[in-house]
């Protein structure tokens, strides 16, 4: 019901840790997290009923772990309940069912309104259907509501999502407890910015982690963690994540930034300070130090299997140290930014790389190229018994002040054996099924690339 306010007159509370030690969150690039808690809990010696609140609304409850740090194998978990029945306006009048409910109506004017005590027979379509204690039937439309008083919250209701333990504890006191779990709904992505200099040849870049939690929870001043990389799960039933301790030899980790380690057959980023994760928030911190002058090729590319209309204008560029990089980095979109002569930065486009080990090249499609037009022809063509010859032109206009390179990639199928028989540019033959042919085309001027290949099958 809309608007409504309910009364409990007695609120149950029950959770047996007295503080949180720490926090700790690892999160997957693929929509899930490990949360790793430590909490002060109180034991009395024999069996224990415990409620661990504050847990992800989004657990995975079959992957949790339970661990007694100060008390190795003293403490061990029999039973587990998740409840996440929590307490609302339509959970708790469901309950109410067949008991006794105080409605209070609004007013009006001089009217001061009313109340009505009795038993609740049913809550759906926006009223109430109360019976009171002298056995006249009311509906009474939410509308004229002011608010529902309740004796007491039913037990099966949680106010958080809650973990209930049944515990065999052969000690009694206070013990250090980590409980470990998965949870879905957080998840984090890379991005990047390349602002590129004046001549075009190189660029600024700088990367930023975005942090999207939605898994129901908030977890506060906690170690974070982040992994990147095609981690495999069995969505069904995941299994609980555990950590080992590996040494490497990584970027030392500022205040402010990740450490960067490779870890199993993935990268681990791992920020050099506490943060808080909110729920429901969206997170950006820096994680790699800006590199500068990071030194990049402008190319030209047509492919006329891809678009017969258009050349693409790529960048490629080095992962390496020595540009102020060669560092893993995670798969994520970047954008392109140029600065105008009014220092302004304006967006000329974006990609989005996969996952790059560091010294590998990257390329980044940014656009197509707007001075620089294309026409294709199929001059001639003749089939014969497993064989196919063909003539093709490809006019190359170049509208521009400057001279400009452009690559023209012909593709062919990869179960044919083709040969390039005349042409009118020289080419290099990339792979199985491509030709690359070096087109160099003046300012202004108009330059045509003509080709005839055999294909036999």
């Amino acid at each position: 019901m809309k608007k409504l306010t309910i009364i409990l007159n007695l609120l149950f509370c029950g959770c047996l840790f007295a503080e949180v030690n720490s926090v700790a969150v690892t999160v997957y690039n693929s929509n899930f997290g490990v949360v790793k808690e430590q909490r002060q809990m109180t034991f009395d010696e024999g069996l224990n009923t415990i409620r661990f609140t504050d847990v992800a609304s989004s657990i995975d409850p079959t992957s949790v772990s339970f661990e007694c740090l100060s008390s190795p194998g003293k403490i061990s978990i029999l039973e587990q309940n998740y409840e996440y029945d929590l307490v609302g306006t339509s959970s708790l009048l469901q309950r109410y069912i067949d008991k006794d409910v105080t409605i209070s109506i609004k007013g009006s004017g001089a009217d001061k309104g009313q109340t009505i005590v009795g038993t609740l027979l049913a809550s759906k379509d926006n009223n109430l259907i109360i019976k009171d204690h002298e056995g006249n039937i009311k509906i009474i439309s939410e509308s004229s509501i002011e608010n529902i008083s309740l004796k007491h919250l039913p037990d099966d209701l949680v106010t958080k999502p809650t973990l209930v333990w049944l515990a065999q504890s052969e000690i009694s006191g206070n013990e250090n407890c980590q409980v470990a779990y998965t949870t879905n709904d957080i998840s984090w992505k890379a991005d990047y910015s390349a602002i590129l200099n004046e001549n075009e040849n190189g660029f600024d870049f700088s990367g930023w982690v975005t942090i999207d939690n939605k898994s129901g929870t908030a977890y506060r001043d906690a170690k974070i963690k982040l992994v990147a990389g095609d981690v495999r799960r069995i969505v069904e039933q995941p299994q609980p994540m555990m950590e080992y301790q590996m040494m490497y030899k990584a970027r030392a980790a500022d205040a402010a930034g990740f450490e960067e380690k490779p870890f199993m057959e993935y990268h681990l980023y791992t920020l050099g300070r506490k943060s808080t994760i909110n729920n429901n928030q969206t997170k950006q911190i820096e994680f790699i130090t800006p590199a500068q002058n990071v030194p990049a090729n402008k190319i030209y590319l047509y492919e006329r299997q891809k678009n017969s209309e258009k050349i693409q204008v790529k960048f490629e560029f080095e992962n390496k140290q020595q540009y102020g990089l060669g560092i893993a980095l995670p798969k994520g979109k970047v954008r392109v930014f140029k600065r105008d002569t009014d220092e302004s930065l304006e967006f000329v486009g974006e990609d989005e790389i996969d996952h790059t080990p560091k010294n590998e090249k990257l390329a980044l499609y940014i656009g197509d190229a707007f001075d620089i037009a294309v026409e294709y022809k199929l001059i001639e063509s003749r089939v014969e018994r497993r064989s196919r010859w063909e003539k093709h032109s490809i006019e190359l206009r170049n509208r521009k002040d400057s001279d400009v390179l452009i690559f023209v990639d012909e593709k062919f199928p990869a179960w044919v054996n083709w040969k390039i028989e005349e042409a009118t540019h020289s080419y290099l033959k990339k792979d199985a099924a491509t030709a690359r042919f070096t087109v160099e085309v003046p300012a202004d001027k108009v330059v045509t690339l003509e080709y005839s290949v055999n294909q036999k099958w």
